[in-house]
């Protein structure tokens, strides 16, 4: 279910659209339990099965990516038998997690050819993927998982490619990618939408304390790593710098022990729940994934909430906005900590950058312009009409 605990950007994506079609469509959703309460006044049906699988070594013998195999539960698919008794005028398949459904999918078109069926995709997961598994440290074992996963996810994202009528991208990358192996598909740029807060207007000065945030959880195994490499690459640099660190997001207690330990002087805030005040109290954020691909909706928190954007140049994706006006990038961990150093103070360039990200980019992320566009979308693939309905 995309509600919390499920806060990953995954999951605010995914609720957006599903929100923003059930004001123009009557939307069905099967999904897994998060272990989220759903909203009293929904008008959205909602099929929840038990949680997915946990672990890794199980979906070594089976056809299914691990993406896919935690969600390939004998209720989901007796919950996807009932609902695929009746006609639809479009199925979305939301992530390659769902990519277990596609056999009994395309079954059901064939017998229906009406019928559009939809991917959304979260990201380019064969190049993500790989580039997660190549940065932990793995025994030969577990390199050899690492591989045959890499091949079903290249199977089977090729088939979610290949066998859909429409397949949504975040960003221009990703569909360069996805037209290498499916050229003749139809592409449809969605990317996320934004409903959180807009901050007033502020200016950045000398009294704003010389802090930069990192937003953002740090749950899964990729984003601790990489708030650790970021930390080993310039904690040195910006203490020397007198640059505060502040670290806001949920993360494990051992990951919070770990940071105790190693960098003593980093202020660990852990999870806040309104954290503007501290938005206020930075003069900017970073964004220093090199892990994980797609567009980042911490991106969209930080122009709306008025933080300016300072961070890896393959890191920011998406925006509207050019490199060096609406934000300020670097090639790597070292040559972001310095350009740190030498922006820090700069308090002409810290206010143009972030009043320019926030005029180029108000207006554009609305998610209902994201729910017309794919209904429109739907129409010219099939017999799918403003009552379109749908079932991730």
């Amino acid at each position: 279910m995309p509600y919390p605990p499920a806060i990953a950007g995954d999951a605010v994506y995914s609720r957006g659209i599903i929100e923003a079609l059930s004001l123009r469509a009557n939307v069905t959703v099967l999904c897994a339990d998060s272990g989220a309460v759903l909203p009293a006044d929904s008008r959205i049906e909602w099929h929840v099965t038990g949680p997915q699988r946990k672990g890794r070594k199980g979906s070594v013998l089976s056809r299914w990516p691990l993406l896919a195999w935690k969600g390939a539960q004998p209720d989901y698919h007796k919950r996807l038998d009932v609902l695929l008794a009746r006609k639809w005028d479009a199925i979305i398949v939301d992530n390659l997690g769902t990519v277990h459904a596609m056999p009994k999918l395309e079954a059901y078109r064939r017998l229906h050819p009406a019928c559009v069926l939809v991917h959304f995709s979260h990201e380019h997961e064969y190049a993500t993927r790989s580039k997660k598994y190549g940065a932990y440290p793995l025994s030969i074992v577990g390199r050899l998982a690492t591989w045959l996963d890499l091949a079903k996810i290249w199977q089977s994202e090729t088939r979610l490619l290949r066998n859909c009528n429409l397949v949504t991208v975040l960003n221009e990358e990703d569909e360069r990618r996805y037209r290498e192996v499916a050229p003749e598909q139809r592409y449809l740029m969605q990317t996320p939408g934004y409903d959180g807060r807009i901050s007033p207007s502020r200016i950045i000065s000398a009294k704003t304390p010389r802090r930069v945030l990192l937003l953002g959880g740090r749950r899964s195994e990729q984003k601790q790593q990489v708030l650790l490499d970021w930390l080993r690459a310039s904690h040195a640099i910006l203490a020397r710098a007198g640059i505060e660190t502040q670290v806001v997001g949920d993360m494990p207690d051992s990951l919070r022990r770990q940071l105790a330990t190693d960098y003593p002087t980093l202020d660990v805030r852990g999870f806040v729940d309104d954290p503007s005040d501290l938005v206020l109290a930075a003069r900017a954020g970073l964004i220093v994934d090199t892990l994980g691909g797609g567009f980042k909706l911490r991106l969209l928190s930080h122009v709306f909430e008025r933080l300016p954007i300072i961070g890896l140049a393959e890191a920011i994706e998406g925006l509207p906005t050019a490199a060096g006006k609406g934000y300020l990038a670097a090639a790597d961990h070292t040559a972001l900590a310095h350009l740190l150093v030498d922006t820090i103070d700069d308090f002409d360039r810290l206010n143009d950058i972030m009043n320019t990200a926030f005029a180029d980019c108000s207006g554009r992320f609305s998610w209902d312009s994201r729910a017309t566009a794919l209904i429109a979308a739907l129409g010219g693939g099939g017999a799918a009409s403003p009552q379109t309905r749908s079932t991730p």
